[in-house]
């Protein structure tokens, strides 16, 4: 292969790798079923109306923010849905699988409302320079072994450099969480109980930096994170029922 034609080579491959990071998918929530069984012995179950979700996210959660080293994602305009109804339709699926309490589409017809401020709802990736460092170090070995002549050898290690940082893959860290306040009326309208809970969940992924597996890292971080604010959540907000009632578990 001639000089020319690697050269041209590399410049191909750049372009491609670049490219592979860039999706224009929407992101959907897929959120598990629940296994808890909250159904309160001898307690009938009483009728629950979901009222509105607030957002209260901070900006950069909203927004995204961040490029390689750390990014908060997903933004806004990548959610399939808003946030706000992911996370309604995520605790009425809990509300109803753990039969705490009867959804009932009518405040009127309710024994209680809860109302949600959705606090948090976001995943972060964290990337270390020096990972990206050894990458590009490793291209830039290999570009010095291609070229013919000190000048070739040069740009190779150059171009080169630039796809091994692109291209290999380095740890990253990767966090999620959702913290919500939920706040219950009686039927009359008067608060009775508020509480917030915060749900996290961790995990190491080797990526390259190009790679933007947004869908997948939802899947196994974020869909976590609210089902554990929620498992928090709920467990008090039976706790808080059961001392009204005045009986057991």
């Amino acid at each position: 292969m001639s000089s020319a034609q690697r050269s041209t080579l590399s410049v191909l491959l750049l372009v491609l790798l670049v490219g592979s990071g860039c999706t224009s998918e929407k992101i959907v929530f897929v959120y598990p079923d629940e296994e808890l069984d909250f159904r309160m012995r001898n307690l009938g179950v009483p009728a629950l109306y979901l009222d509105q979700v607030t957002d209260m996210r901070p900006p950069e959660q909203r927004e995204g923010e961040g490029r390689y080293f750390k990014i908060t994602y997903p933004k806004d305009s990548d959610w399939e849905v808003p946030a706000t109804r992911i996370y309604a339709e995520a605790l009425a699926q809990d509300v109803d699988q753990t039969h705490l309490f009867e959804l009932v589409p009518l405040r009127g017809q309710a024994d209680y409302a809860l109302s949600m401020d959705l606090l948090s709802m976001s995943c972060e990736l964290r990337r270390s320079p020096a990972s990206m460092l050894l990458s590009g170090g490793l291209g830039v070995g290999l570009g010095m072994v291609l070229g013919d002549d000190a000048s070739s050898r040069a740009k190779y290690a150059v171009a080169l450099g630039i796809v091994g940082i692109l291209a290999i893959p380095v740890p990253t860290k990767n966090y999620a969480e959702c913290e919500v306040r939920l706040t219950l009326e009686n039927a009359h309208g008067d608060v009775v109980w508020q509480e917030s809970c915060l749900g996290e969940h961790r995990g190491d992924r080797f990526m390259s930096a190009t790679a933007r597996e947004d869908q997948k890292l939802v899947n196994e971080h974020l869909t976590k994170a609210v089902k554990r604010a929620n498992a928090c959540l709920l467990g008090q907000l039976r706790h808080y029922l059961l001392e009204t009632a005045g009986g057991g578990g």
